[in-house]
């Protein structure tokens, strides 16, 4: 019996530009991998991927390779319908919960009698507040984030005299996180603030350092020289730097 012969076919493109790749490795590909095996495949997908593995001419293999790439298209379409779908019920359900919550403060505000407490929701300089509870908020915010009380540092120094010490801010800056990270407009971080502080000085080699609350952080100062020290909080991409001023 005559054995017939496979011819070979060179599959690389001839007389055309860039034409780099060298199909020279003859090497099998790795075991399917762990995240295939356990994972869940559509139907249709292992009909397309068996066609791409059997089929025995080009154009049926290029076919193939095209449905796939058309149903990958119809996946991530549905994918992202129902993305767009949960974040417009989120939307939804966070304006009810606003809405409910303002309903509640009028349902408060109509059903307090108590004339002390009505006069106490409005300010000649803040305005007026549904509730006495926002107004209360409202100055607990400006004394969280203006007022030194809240935050102690501790710095131990030992410059043998008792500093004065000044107190700055600013977030995103370089070394906080990665370059390019950074909000639009903030490359290399914000302008520099002053923060309000007071001083305790324990003794001639170390100090307490309050500033306001908005500003605690679990994070330790680090000594940059003698009379500098900085304090990062990764959390919210801020730095404060402590002047110690003889």
């Amino acid at each position: 019996m005559r054995r017939l012969t496979q011819e070979f076919k060179d599959t690389r493109p001839t007389n055309e530009p860039n034409t780099t790749v060298d199909y020279q490795d003859p090497t099998d590909v790795d075991e399917v991998q762990d995240e295939i095996k356990n994972g869940v495949i559509d139907p249709i997908s292992q009909t397309f991927a068996l066609w791409i593995r059997t089929k025995m001419y080009r154009r049926h293999v290029r076919e193939s390779l095209a449905r796939m790439m058309e149903y990958t298209s119809v996946l991530f379409n549905k994918i992202k319908a129902i993305s767009e779908n949960t974040e417009k019920r989120q939307s939804k359900v966070e304006q009810r919960q606003t809405n409910l919550e303002e309903r509640f403060k009028d349902v408060i505000a109509n059903a307090t009698t108590n004339s002390e407490v009505i006069d106490a929701r409005s300010s000649e300089k803040f305005g007026k507040f549904k509730v006495l509870d926002e107004r209360i908020e409202y100055l607990e915010n400006i004394i969280a984030s203006v007022i030194p009380v809240g935050f102690d540092v501790t710095i131990v120094h030992n410059l043998g005299a008792q500093p004065v010490v000044n107190v700055r801010t600013w977030t995103h800056g370089i070394g906080v996180l990665p370059l390019g990270t950074e909000p639009t407009g903030l490359f290399g971080g914000s302008a520099s603030q002053s923060i309000q502080c007071t001083v305790k000085h324990v003794n001639s080699s170390e100090c307490i350092v309050t500033i306001p609350l908005d500003y605690k952080t679990d994070s330790l100062p680090v000594k940059i020289d003698e009379h500098k020290y900085l304090l990062i909080d990764g959390q919210n991409s801020r730095s404060i730097v402590f002047d110690l001023i003889l």
